[in-house]
């Protein structure tokens, strides 16, 4: 036996989801733009990584980053000036570089945010052995802070 159709069923189906909120695609985050202008940061991030541009990369960074190496693979405590050296070094010790990146979060609190992922990292080195591939994979988390309007990167990298 075939259901009658019920329209005064589907209404409220539909009124509550057009009451949820936009997210950005392909994650769970709300469609702000804030939210979206702090996650531009770290798009911004992948793609200098990628070109290798340490100068790019140190563009998006602020004069007084500091990570303790909690919440960053390098699990030691880096200033800006370390980074300014740490950087270019690193890159120019690879051939290539691919970020893969998966944003979990993203909350943006005045002019403080912080943006959680995780990220594979495949990349190529040369060694007196040939060109070799590796990659590591981890959980990260981006610190931004608002200076002059723009996000900058105050720890995480």
């Amino acid at each position: 036996m075939r259901m009658p159709f019920r329209p005064a069923l589907l209404c409220p189906l539909l009124a509550l989801a057009a009451c949820a909120p936009s997210l950005i695609p392909g994650t769970q985050i709300k469609d702000a733009p804030e939210n979206r202008a702090a996650l531009q940061v770290l798009s911004d991030y992948k793609r200098a990584a990628e070109a290798l541009d340490a100068d790019a990369v140190l563009d998006l960074v602020a004069p007084d980053y500091f990570d303790s190496g909690a919440t960053s693979r390098s699990k030691r405590s880096v200033d800006y000036a370390a980074l300014q050296q740490q950087i270019p070094a690193e890159f120019r010790r690879l051939k290539a570089l691919r970020l893969d990146i998966t944003v979990k979060d993203a909350r943006v609190e005045g002019d403080r945010a912080q943006i959680d992922y995780f990220l594979v990292l495949h990349y190529s080195m040369a060694l007196p052995s040939g060109e070799k591939w590796m990659s590591e994979s981890d959980d990260a988390r981006l610190s931004l802070a608002k200076e002059n309007g723009k996000w900058k990167v105050i720890a995480g990298l």
